[in-house]
């Protein structure tokens, strides 16, 4: 990516994305600034969808792919009291530890298996994640097996990554194996001023 490249025309370009940490890191200054200048809706989308799945708002929650903390201040905001933020992006995770909505932050690379620690969670939010830049859709297990049953999960699926079957094709696939069952699904605003959409799911595990 070149210098004058804005980050989100290089996520969401197939291919144009080869040190995707590395773009996070020099992003993480002006991360919040340009997503909140173009009307990003993701992490407020998440937070109310999972306190609707459970009104009682349990806790702890695990924030995966977390950066500097949007998702974790908007689920502090509904009402969940313990959550945990990973990331990859040391320069992300800088800026989400000088906020008050983690009890805990952890610079981890999520696409090993034992990146996360068992503590007792009940539910996952992986906001932005499922894209062909990040994270693949078997993502999806590796997390429901963090959580007990009944647990939830909230991600979102936005208009880009819709474009690759592979996803919503994992989604059935669990569906029809009876490992979850689909609380909501919804279609709503990702990043406005762009004219980008996202699908919100929360997933209940059985």
């Amino acid at each position: 990516m070149s210098n004058n490249e804005n980050p989100l025309d290089a996520l969401y370009t197939k291919g144009a994305v080869t040190d995707t940490a590395g773009l996070y890191d020099d992003w993480a200054e002006k991360y919040e600034a340009d997503l909140k200048a173009i009307g990003y809706a993701a992490a407020e989308r998440c937070a109310a969808a999972l306190a609707i799945a459970d009104p009682g708002l349990s806790s702890p929650v695990v924030d995966l792919g977390c950066g500097t903390g949007l998702s974790g201040e908007a689920l502090k905001a509904v009402g969940f009291a313990d959550i945990d933020g990973y990331d990859f992006s040391e320069g992300m995770l800088e800026l989400a530890r000088k906020k008050n909505c983690y009890r805990d932050v952890v610079n981890v690379d999520l696409s090993q298996s034992d990146a996360v620690l068992d503590k007792g969670y009940r539910h996952a939010a992986l906001v932005g994640v499922l894209h062909h830049s990040h994270a693949p859709p078997e993502a999806l297990s590796d997390t429901l097996a963090l959580l007990p049953k009944d647990g939830c999960v909230v991600f979102t699926l936005n208009d880009e990554t819709l474009r690759f079957p592979e996803y919503t094709d994992y989604i059935d696939k669990l569906i029809s194996a009876n490992q979850v069952e689909v609380v909501s699904m919804e279609y709503g605003p990702h990043l406005p001023t762009r004219g980008v959409g996202a699908r919100v799911y929360v997933l209940r595990k059985l």
